[in-house]
């Protein structure tokens, strides 16, 4: 079983001499959900009363962005990622909502580097099993018997 709580600590890019640091931390699974699930919910309220046809323009990018990583909500990945940083000001939750949108930003992609996986692609499998043996929840039937 694998527990989040080891930290890394990196400097802020663009802060000069100052030498800026920030401290992240995995995300747990449940942090992770929520930040999915508010970028959904944002991505939804964008779309209500938006006619059909430019639904499927959005469609189109969102896939995109998902395969980039967008699919999580950057101010939830940072309320929870963000555990220390070199600032005068506390690392608390008003004052990770008031990071300009660079520092924020930054921030998001260093936490979603640390916590999401890259796609398993059969490019990158070493050939030692085939496809479908490697992909978790598998929608091919298993036969079992009853034990005797």
């Amino acid at each position: 079983m694998a527990l989040v709580g080891k930290t890394e600590r990196r400097d802020i890019p663009g802060e000069g001499e100052e030498g800026e640091w920030m401290e992240f931390r995995k995300l747990t699974g449940g942090e992770l959900d929520q930040a999915q699930e508010v970028a959904m919910k944002k991505a939804i309220a964008l779309v209500q009363g938006v006619d059909g046809a430019a639904i499927e323009a959005m469609r189109s990018g969102a896939a995109a962005a998902a395969e980039e990583g967008d699919s999580y909500d950057a101010d939830t990945l940072v309320e929870y990622g963000v555990v220390a940083w070199s600032y005068t000001e506390p690392c608390d939750a008003e004052n990770k909502r008031r990071l300009e949108a660079a520092t924020r930003d930054w921030a998001a992609g260093v936490i979603k580097e640390m916590n999401v996986r890259p796609p398993v692609s059969a490019a990158a499998s070493n050939g030692s099993s085939p496809p479908d043996e490697s992909v978790p929840n598998s929608a091919s039937p298993t036969v079992s018997t009853q034990a005797e």
